[in-house]
């Protein structure tokens, strides 16, 4: 079976035009019910979780002459509340040489040289999944990092260095961590759809697209 190009976490028509929700709270901020997703938005990411208690928090690098509008993303997900957050990378536009491996840089810290045999595709094959030991490694000098370069070699021979801003991350965590143990627990419930639009002012140049779904619907 063809594994499809995955075009990770796909753009709605407009950054973050309004998600048509109406504004509740949990676990102290402000969120909203869009794609099935309870979310908020924090700085650079955008947190979300699903019914069933799946999180991520997902960021993206802008490119206004990609069709999507970004060319990059960056994410951190969590299947349930027992489970250890996972990094994911997609290049939306190319593939990328996971046997070359990648290189995870924070600020100015030496840089996570990922293997080969740590890097996956476990859905799409420009979506790359990176193995629990180094997730864990990256996560913790991530959350009090300014940003994160990941280097790599593209299939074609080209080498890639993405930046994405870490701004708002550790917020953005905690919030979906919060929220992933009251949604699973049954003590809150994801909030109905209104008609109100969330106030949300986020910094350039690294302004998170509004992904639909998780780019596999």
């Amino acid at each position: 079976m063809i594994r499809r190009l995955s075009i990770g976490l796909v753009a709605a028509s407009g950054l973050l035009a309004g998600t048509g929700a109406q504004a509740e709270q949990l676990c102290n901020h402000e969120v909203h019910e869009k794609f099935d997703e309870t979310r908020v938005y924090s700085r650079s990411f955008i947190a979300t979780c699903k019914p069933g208690s799946y999180c991520r928090v997902v960021t993206h690098r802008l490119d206004k002459s990609a069709p999507l509008g970004f060319s990059h993303t960056l994410a951190f997900q969590r299947a349930d509340t027992t489970s250890q957050w996972h990094i994911l990378l997609v290049d939306v536009l190319e593939l990328a040489d996971t046997q070359a491996g990648f290189a995870l840089t924070i600020d100015k810290n030496p840089a996570l040289n990922v293997s080969g045999q740590a890097i996956t595709t476990p859905v799409s094959v420009n979506e790359y999944a990176i193995e629990d030991v180094l997730s864990g490694k990256a996560l913790a000098e991530a959350k009090p990092g300014d940003t994160i370069r990941w280097s790599y070699t593209q299939q074609g021979g080209e080498t890639s260095d993405v930046r994405f801003s870490l701004s708002g991350l550790t917020n953005a965590l905690e919030w979906a961590e919060c929220a992933q143990a009251k949604l699973a627990s049954g003590k809150s419930s994801p909030p109905e759809p209104g008609d109100e639009k969330p106030e949300y002012s986020p910094p350039e140049p690294d302004v998170p697209v509004d992904p639909v779904g998780d780019g596999r619907d």
